[in-house]
């Protein structure tokens, strides 16, 4: 679990995965984006906003510094755009902070503060884990919203990630 070419391997695939939902929602109206829908997050925008939020959240805990955010839903961009480049900066932020954790720094236990106050501790690896399951969960989510719109869903999985770098 802690191996680190595994880890920064499976933030890769969270990166592909997150740029083939970005290639359809760029496409789309801001009305589509915006539009309040039955789902957790509400909207297309604020499901991208809480994932930028979420990887804020546990690079700082990873760095043990303190985050600044109360709320799931925070927004951070309303232009779909520059939160495509602030979320694509933070995940390469949090690749090369990865990048130089010794075995040591990803079995650590930090503690760890979560939006609402609650607290845990995890080790980094399993933290670099959760990033790439809570992006997989909300890609989910927005492909939910995807399917009110209509449109055909994405193709996120690992296998077909795999395949794609074959293809390139």
């Amino acid at each position: 679990m802690n191996n680190l070419n595994y880890l920064i391997n499976l933030l890769n695939y969270n990166s592909w995965a997150n740029d083939e939902f970005f290639k359809v929602i760029v496409q789309l109206s801001p009305d589509e984006i915006n539009k309040q829908r039955k789902s957790f997050m509400n909207s297309i925008r604020n499901s991208l906003n809480h994932l930028l939020v979420i990887d804020k959240v546990w690079l700082a805990n990873m760095k043990q510094e303190k985050h600044a955010f109360d709320h799931l839903q925070t927004i951070l961009f309303e232009d779909i755009q520059e939160l495509w480049e602030a979320k694509k900066k933070e995940e390469t932020s949090i690749k090369n902070y990865t990048a130089n954790l010794s075995d040591d720094d990803l079995l650590e236990l930090v503690d760890c503060d979560l939006i609402g106050g609650n607290k845990v501790s995890m080790s980094r690896s399993m933290i670099i884990t959760h990033l790439v399951m809570h992006g997989g969960y909300h890609r989910g989510i927005i492909a939910e919203m995807f399917g009110q719109i209509p449109l055909p869903p994405i193709a996120q999985d690992i296998t077909t990630w795999e395949k794609s770098k074959k293809l390139n």
